[in-house]
């Protein structure tokens, strides 16, 4: 039986945009069912390497395989993509229940009021439902989205990219914005998701790296457009890679829970 192919395969990947270089000789390799926790400053490249990868921006060298094809029909292949962003809610109706949020996601609609409904049918809604309720966050469904908290709303959205099954969820900075407690309540929870077995392989950018739960059992450090380093997290994530990655000194990096706190500053 051979192993299904690689979910992202990227090799010597260049993505330039407006006379400037945003990625510069990339090699990486990303599995089905990996999570991986993609880290670097502001600017560094993070999500337009995602970006890249998903197909969402064309790299302008290099080789970029998804599914172990050179050549994919792109428009499938992101209907099988969840891809998480405050940026979406920004478009979204405040008004629109949680529950009918996630089921627009399954049509590609910013809710439902914008269709109409009229290709919605009560299985859509049971789906839905059942989904939240299946990730512990059912008691928002009849919620409109203007009353949820930040966490909330982030929940809301892995819901919705969770409609159409996809092979992988991409989290683009999915704690901005959150007091420390909102933080840590919507890690908890996410933590326990990637322990769920249904849960497709996960892609998680930021820049902070406490927020690197130790169900990311993968990391990639991305400074300058350029990999600094690709690998199980505990060989990745350490004091002299960040240093190498952030431009500062890490003066003492300090295991607590499986996530790692930096001291940033001179050691």
């Amino acid at each position: 039986m051979q192993p299904d192919p690689l979910l992202i395969e990227m090799q010597g990947v260049g993505f330039r945009q407006q006379k400037t270089d945003i990625l510069q000789d990339v090699d990486w390799r990303m599995a089905p069912g990996e999570h991986w926790a993609i880290l670097g400053p502001n600017g560094s490249g993070k999500t337009s390497l995602m970006r890249v990868a998903c197909g969402y921006r064309w790299h302008t060298s290099g080789v970029v395989r998804r599914l172990g094809e050179e050549l994919i029909d792109l428009v499938k292949l992101r209907g099988r993509l969840g891809w998480v962003s405050g940026e979406v809610l920004q478009h979204a109706p405040p008004e629109e229940s949680a529950l009918s949020f996630v089921v627009s996601g399954r049509f590609g609609q910013m809710g439902l009021r914008a269709m109409g409904e009229r290709h919605v049918t009560g299985g859509d809604f049971a789906d839905a439902a059942q989904l939240l309720e299946a990730m512990g966050a059912g008691a928002l469904a009849e919620k409109p989205l203007r009353v949820l908290s930040q966490g909330e709303r982030q929940q809301v959205l892995v819901a919705r990219a969770r409609m159409t099954e996809p092979l992988l969820l991409v989290l683009d900075e999915p704690c901005a914005g959150m007091d420390p407690a909102a933080r840590e309540r919507f890690l908890a929870w996410l933590g326990a998701l990637m322990e769920e077995p249904s849960t497709p392989a996960v892609a998680m950018i930021t820049h902070h790296v406490e927020e690197v739960l130790p169900q990311f059992e993968h990391a990639l450090l991305i400074g300058a457009g350029r990999i600094v380093s690709a690998g199980a997290t505990a060989d990745v994530v350490t004091a002299e890679s960040l240093a190498a990655t952030y431009g500062v000194g890490v003066a003492r990096l300090e295991l607590h829970g499986g996530r790692r706190w930096p001291l940033w500053g001179t050691p």
